[in-house]
């Protein structure tokens, strides 16, 4: 083979080896919800929902962006969604836990613990994940000049709902019959001890990482010639 053929075929490979990584990224873009809590304080979250149909699994990060803590009521304690209509299972939620003391000052745990967290059916194919059964767990938003100092007792010092998940918290759901073509649609995002459903706007943000996961697998692809495949996704 020539040198000149030889160099058009390596970049045709390498195209068309692009196009199937970026075919398979199975994460959904993640979404940004920015609002008012129901006690009428800014309240702001990120959910990032990754699907993968070939083991019928769906990861759910979920994290607190609030910028200033007051009270319970800037809590994210749940998120209402729907998944192309398939019934969701939780089967493990982690998060690294901070517990706040009354002073406002904050001890973390060194890895991620086990959270009370759990998913209940709220019919028509809707679910929501939340952090009952209990009041502990809930995702507390980062601290403001280093603690928590300016927020109430529901947060400082409080039995019943220390600790919390520091920042963010993960799921693993179980779907059976996820598709490459499943739809994550996101319905509301709740603040708050009783679950309050916060107003706002739910947009999309970049994500960056993928262009750079997407740069690693290009050389990975085109380095071993091997094909990778797993689902597309769209996110409502």
């Amino acid at each position: 083979m020539n040198t000149k053929r030889q160099s058009t075929l390596t970049t045709r490979i390498v195209a068309f080896s692009v196009t199937l990584f970026l075919a398979s990224q199975a994460s959904a873009v993640p979404m940004l919800f920015s609002g008012i809590s129901s006690d009428g304080h800014p309240v702001s979250a990120i959910a990032d929902f990754i699907l993968n149909d070939a083991t019928d699994t769906v990861s759910v990060t979920l994290n607190n962006t609030t910028t200033t803590t007051l009270d319970a009521g800037e809590l994210f304690t749940g998120l209402d969604f729907t998944i192309s209509g398939l019934t969701p299972t939780l089967t493990s939620a982690t998060g690294i836990q901070r517990t706040v003391d009354g002073a406002g000052a904050f001890v973390d745990t060194g890895l991620p613990q086990n959270i009370s967290w759990s998913v209940a059916s709220l019919g028509s194919g809707v679910y929501q994940i939340n952090f009952n059964p209990n009041a502990k767990d809930s995702i507390i938003g980062p601290p403001t000049a280093g603690s928590y100092s300016g927020a109430t007792g529901s947060i400082r010092g409080n039995g019943g709902h220390n600790p919390f998940a520091a920042l963010e918290a993960k799921f693993e759901l179980s779907v059976p019959g996820l598709g490459p073509n499943s739809v994550v649609d996101l319905r509301t995002f709740r603040f708050g001890a009783t679950l309050d459903p916060a107003t706002g706007t739910i947009t999309t943000l970049p994500e960056p990482a993928s262009l750079a996961l997407a740069a690693a697998g290009l050389v990975a692809v085109a380095a071993q010639r091997r094909r990778r495949r797993s689902p597309v996704i769209a996110v409502a």
